[in-house]
């Protein structure tokens, strides 16, 4: 007669076959957890290494487009520097031509000489007074 009769702790056949489909439900969702974590965690670390590889790229990039506009700026200033040498060199015998008139002048027409350069500091005067 005790044996049909439910115990008072719950333990009963009943209750021992209700309690296995939740502790396997549990330890397969515990499971499922954790191997969700391990994907996550594994997906985590491939991102991380993704993203690490294309830090790398575009630093590599970097460098080299730094390289290339060095290389370009040093070609050009050699450029502009030889441009200007070059400016330089014919300002310089412009300004030797025109002293050499300027001496010859002198020499054959003293007075006109003389006469322009009195005119020229004049007009220059007259100019810086204003």
């Amino acid at each position: 007669m005790n044996e049909s009769a439910p115990s008072p702790s719950g333990a009963g056949l009943g209750a021992g076959a209700a309690h296995d489909p939740f502790q396997s439900a549990k330890a397969s969702a515990l499971k499922a957890a954790e191997e969700l974590r391990a994907a996550a965690a594994i997906k985590a670390n491939e991102l991380r290494t993704a993203a690490e590889n294309r830090a790398q790229q575009l630093r590599a990039s970097a460098g080299q487009k730094a390289s290339e506009f060095k290389t370009d700026i040093k070609d050009r200033t050699e450029d502009l520097r030889a441009y200007a040498d070059e400016a330089i060199g014919q300002a310089r015998k412009q300004y030797e031509n025109l002293m050499s008139e300027a001496e010859n002048m002198a020499r054959e027409k003293p007075r006109q000489a003389l006469l322009t350069a009195f005119g020229v500091g004049v007009v220059v005067g007259l100019l810086l007074r204003r």
